[in-house]
């Protein structure tokens, strides 16, 4: 018998719709079955792998999709095939390969906001700010009626310190799309980096009441009014927060809100309490750093070193490479110094000594890195080292009062009274604040 191979195909494409519907219906094992039976009756179609690399990206089985999508741009390479390949990689925690295949797309014609927008998340993730703007920038303008896009662009713009442009975008936000939370958030974010803080408050307050049933809003309103000092305020602000319907969705975001507000008011226990609490929130998925760094330093602030040796050694250990990370690499060795283990802080003193300068050789400009390296140095009395290395920081930049402080305790330790005054006055010049801490000793 003669086989139709018209009608095989005919058949292969109606099981491939069906099996398109079945997976927009997350009936997954019926459209595999339809997607098999497809296959059998015509396996050059392209539509086949196609659909089935649809099926795995929305099972999140996205080594799998990544192994559909390359058989099908086996049998036709399209733009839409590479971008299709390229989520799956991107998914897949292959982000190279995934913006190369985004590139692919592109350059083969597929070039719709959708896929300028994934270009642009790449780029992010790889984090390079200044090429996912750029991408961010041609999906917004490709397709204004989507804020997401315009969204991400603000973050970029706050990122890259590009203010103005921020503004300029939150408000275009605002005007196009007032019923979207993040307008708002952004509105206030960027009022309290510009130091506005009352116009923050006033703003935030403002939003909050619009959107009643919003704990984000809320969230944003108790941080300005908390950056104004009226912790009172915040604190009765919180506790109306608890009452709120979807306060749980938020609730880590006010946790960690209530223990800065308790730290800002000198109440080490109850910012403890609160840090503790907010840690106790973490699941699976999350790592609480911030209250971590919180709570390691108000064990700090109360000399209880051994706690504080056990936050630290929790967030060097989870190998975040952030601000608390390198922070804990020199609190580590700090903590073991105070209560008595010279030997194994030395160590710990090298070690940080050691990982801050690959970080600065990556990071040139990474001024807080360097002055860890510093403060490891000083700690292990290596003096004429630490000496030398603040004086490049000042070569950089004058304007870092640290730099003096750490001088004048160096100096302090070598019994050099005269130069530790002079640095700390020096200091007092830059950072008026500091005047307190060291109870007027700069004279």
């Amino acid at each position: 018998m003669e086989v139709n191979v018209n009608e095989q195909r005919l058949e292969a494409k109606d099981l491939n719709q069906q099996s398109v519907l079945l997976i927009q219906a997350g009936n997954f094992p019926a459209a595999q079955k339809k997607l098999d039976r497809a296959i059998e009756l015509d396996p050059m179609l392209v539509d086949n792998y196609k659909n089935y690399g649809d099926l795995y990206m929305a099972s999140n089985n996205f080594k799998e999709a990544k192994n559909q999508y390359k058989k099908a741009l086996l049998i036709e390479k399209s733009g839409e095939l590479y971008f299709l390949y390229g989520n799956a990689c991107f998914m897949n925690d292959n982000v190279h390969e995934g913006l190369e295949n985004y590139n692919l797309a592109l350059s083969n014609g597929y070039d719709n906001d959708e896929a300028l927008f994934f270009v642009g998340m790449a780029y992010e993730h790889l984090n390079d700010d200044q090429m996912a703007l750029r991408y961010f920038q041609k999906a917004h303008l490709k397709n204004p009626a989507r804020p997401d896009y315009l969204v991400k662009k603000i973050s970029v713009l706050v990122r890259l310190d590009m203010i103005d442009s921020a503004e300029e975008s939150v408000d275009e936000l605002l005007k196009s799309s007032p019923e979207l939370f993040d307008g708002y958030h952004l509105k206030t974010q960027l009022l309290i980096h510009k130091g506005k803080i009352e116009e923050a408050v006033a703003f935030s307050k403002a939003a909050s009441d619009r959107f009643p049933e919003d704990p984000e809003l809320m969230h944003d309103y108790v941080k300005s009014v908390a950056l104004n000092g009226q912790f009172d305020l915040a604190y009765q602000l919180i506790h109306t927060a608890k009452q709120m319907k979807y306060y749980d969705e938020a609730k880590r975001g006010f946790v960690l809100l209530e223990a800065q507000i308790a730290a800002e008011k000198q109440d080490v226990d109850q910012a403890i309490a609160s840090c503790k609490e907010c840690i106790s929130l973490e699941d699976e998925d999350s790592f609480e750093g911030e209250a971590r760094f919180m709570l390691m330093n108000m064990y700090l602030a109360k000399e209880e070193y051994n706690e504080a040796l056990e936050v630290a050694t929790a967030l060097i250990n989870n190998k975040g490479k952030d601000s608390y990370y390198y922070a804990a690499l020199y609190y580590r060795p700090f903590c073991l110094k105070q209560i008595g283990k010279q030997e194994e802080a030395n160590k710990l003193y090298k070690e940080a000594n050691s990982i801050y300068r690959l970080a600065t050789l990556q990071d040139p400009a990474a001024v807080d890195i360097y002055l860890y390296r510093v403060m490891c140095l000083k700690d292990s009395e290596e003096y004429d080292k630490a000496l030398d290395l603040l004086d490049f920081i000042s070569g950089i930049n004058q304007e870092i009062a640290e730099v003096h402080t750490l001088r004048a305790d160096i100096y302090r330790s070598q019994g050099k009274a005269a130069l530790m005054k002079e640095e700390l006055n020096r200091a007092f010049q830059l950072k008026p604040e500091l005047e307190e801490m060291y109870e007027g000793v700069g004279g």
